[in-house]
C-alpha cells in the first residue's frame, strides 16, 4: 500500500498540467488522459489486490530508502506553484515534530556518580612453623580488611584514602592523600599520608605483596608493615632527548616511625622541644623504564632516605632496584616472567642512650658500634616469578640481611610459592619458607603460609 502514495502523486503531476495549460493541442490532452486513466487503473488493481492480501492501510510516510528516493523524484516532476497560491494541506505538508533533547549517558548525572570508588579488601592467613618464638604460630588470623575511597575531586586533583583494620587492632589510616594532576613543567605533587617512595616493595600494600610477607630487608628497615608518613612530595617526568621514560621523586616526612599525637594546637603540659628542618625524614627516589623490544622491559631505580634529627639516632638508607618483565605480546598476557631484586644500605649513627628508636634503629647496643659511633648493615632481596597459566603464578624468593644494631647477626631464607587466581577478585596462595635467623633462639625454622585474599568494588591498579 505504500506504493499508493506514490501513484497518487504521480496521477496529481500528470493531471496538473491540463488545468495549469488551457491552450494546449487537443492531441496532449488525449495523450495525458490516456496515460491518467492508466494511472487509475493501476491503482485500483493495486488496492484490490492489497485488500484481498488483508493488509493494513498505507503507512504515514515511507520507511525505505528506495521509496524515499522515488517520492523525491515524483516531486521534482511536479511543477512548482504559482507565486501567491494557496499551498495545498494534508499529511504530507503537515509541519514536522520539534527535535526533541538528546538523551543518554553523560546527558543526565545520577547521584551515584558524585559518589567516590569504595572497595574492601579481605586478608586471611594461616601460619605454621616449627618456631614457638614466632608471632601468631600455627594459628589462623584474619590478618587485615583495608577499606579504600578513590575519586577525582576536580579535573586538576584526585584523592586516595585507605582505612585497615588489623586482627586485635584498632583501626588506622594506612594512606589518605591527595594528587595535583596537572601542575606546569611535568609535575605532579601529593600532600597528606602516603607510602613514601623508597624502592618498589615499600609502595605496595599487604594484599597486593607478591609473596604472603615481606621481604627481611624490608622489614628490617621499615618494619612489618612497610613505611609511611605524614608529609609532601613531588615528582618530575624528566623531558629528555632520547624520549626516555625517566622519574625523579622528592619527598618530605615528619619522621621514621611517628608516634599518635594530640590534635594540633591544644595545650602542652611543658614546652615541647623546637623543630628544625633537618627534623623532617627526607626521601628522593629516581626511576627509569626502557623497553629492550615488544616482549622484554627493564626498569631501575634508586633511592636515598635521611632522618637526621637535631635531637636522637641518624641514619641514612640507600636503596637500589632492579626490574626485568618478560610478557609476550602473542601469548596474551597468559606466560609472562617477572625478575626484581633491591638493595639497601643502612648507615646509623646513635647520638644518645635514650633516643628512641626507629623502625631502622632496632635495640641499639653501645658495644655493638664502630669506633665511630656509627653501624652499618646491608641486606638484599631477589625473587622471580612465572606465569604458568591465565590464573596460575609460581615464584621463588632468596633473602639475606644483617640484622641492624647487631653488627655480626645476620638472617637468610628461601621462600617458594604458587599463587592461584580464579577470578581478579581473589586469589589462594601456598607457601613454603626455611629460615635462619642470628635474633631466634632457635635459629632454624620450617614455615608454611596459606592465605586467601578477596576484594570487592573497584580498586585502582598499584604501582607497575
Amino acid at each position: 500500500m505504500r506504493h499508493l502514495r506514490c501513484l497518487s502523486l504521480a496521477l496529481v503531476a500528470a493531471m496538473f498540467p491540463m488545468t495549469a495549460s488551457g491552450d494546449d493541442s487537443t492531441q496532449e490532452i488525449e495523450q495525458l488522459r490516456r496515460e491518467v486513466q492508466a494511472l487509475r487503473q493501476a491503482v485500483r488493481e493495486l488496492r484490490e489486490a492489497l485488500e484481498q492480501q488483508g493488509q493494513a492501510a498505507p503507512a504515514a510516510a515511507a520507511e525505505t530508502e528506495r521509496e524515499k528516493a522515488l517520492e523525491a523524484e515524483i516531486r521534482a516532476a511536479m511543477p512548482q506553484p504559482t507565486p501567491g497560491a494557496a499551498a495545498p494541506t494534508g499529511p504530507e505538508t503537515a509541519a514536522a515534530p520539534a527535535a526533541q533533547p538528546a538523551i543518554g549517558p553523560g546527558v543526565g548525572k545520577s547521584s551515584s556518580i558524585l559518589n567516590p570508588d569504595i572497595s574492601l579488601n579481605g586478608d586471611f592467613t594461616f601460619f605454621g612453623t616449627d618456631n614457638k618464638q614466632l608471632n601468631k604460630a600455627n594459628r589462623f588470623s584474619f590478618r587485615e580488611a583495608e577499606i579504600g575511597f578513590q575519586a577525582p575531586i576536580d579535573p586538576f586533583a584526585r584523592a586516595d584514602a585507605f582505612v585497615t583494620f588489623g586482627e586485635g587492632e584498632a583501626a588506622e589510616i594506612e594512606e589518605a592523600y591527595a594528587t595535583f594532576l596537572t601542575l606546569p613543567f611535568n609535575l605532579q605533587a601529593r600532600a597528606g599520608k602516603f607510602r613514601v617512595s623508597f624502592g618498589k616493595n615499600n609502595l605496595l600494600h599487604r594484599h597486593a605483596l607478591p609473596q604472603t610477607d615481606r621481604p627481611f630487608a624490608e622489614a628490617a628497615n621499615f618494619g612489618e608493615e612497610g613505611l609511611a608518613g605524614t608529609g609532601a612530595g613531588v615528582s618530575y617526568l624528566v623531558p629528555n632527548p632520547w624520549d626516555q621514560y625517566f622519574l625523579l621523586t622528592a619527598e618530605v616526612v615528619n619522621g621514621l616511625g611517628e608516634e599518635i599525637e594530640e590534635a594540633q594546637g591544644v595545650p602542652l603540659e611543658e614546652p615541647a622541644t623546637s623543630r628544625a628542618f633537618r627534623d623532617f625524614v627526607y626521601v628522593g627516589h629516581a626511576q627509569s623504564f626502557f623497553d629492550l623490544d615488544a616482549d622484554n622491559n627493564i626498569e631501575m631505580g634508586g633511592s636515598v632516605l635521611f632522618s637526621l634529627p637535631k635531637h636522637g639516632d641518624q641514619t641514612k638508607i640507600y636503596g637500589v632496584d632492579l626490574t626485568y618483565r618478560w610478557r609476550p605480546l602473542g601469548q596474551a598476557g597468559y606466560r609472562q616472567f617477572l625478575w626484581r631484586s633491591e638493595g639497601y644500605f643502612t648507615q646509623q649513627e646513635v647520638r644518645s642512650s635514650d633516643s628512641a628508636a626507629g623502625p631502622a634503629a632496632l635495640f641499639v647496643d653501645d658495644a655493638l658500634l664502630t669506633e665511630d659511633g656509627t653501624l652499618d648493615s646491608a641486606g638484599f632481596y631477589t625473587y622471580g616469578e612465572y606465569r604458568l597459566t591465565q590464573r596460575i603464578w609460581l615464584g621463588t624468593r632468596v633473602d639475606w640481611d644483617e640484622i641492624p644494631a647487631h653488627r655480626h647477626d645476620t638472617e637468610w631464607g628461601v621462600h617458594p610459592y604458587l599463587t592461584v587466581a580464579p577470578t581478579e577478585f581473589g586469589y589462594f596462595r601456598l607457601g613454603y619458607q626455611y629460615a635462619e635467623s642470628d635474633r631466634l633462639e632457635q635459629k632454624r625454622s620450617h614455615r608454611v603460609w596459606l592465605q586467601y585474599n578477596f576484594s570487592l568494588g573497584p580498586h585502582a591498579a598499584h604501582a607497575f
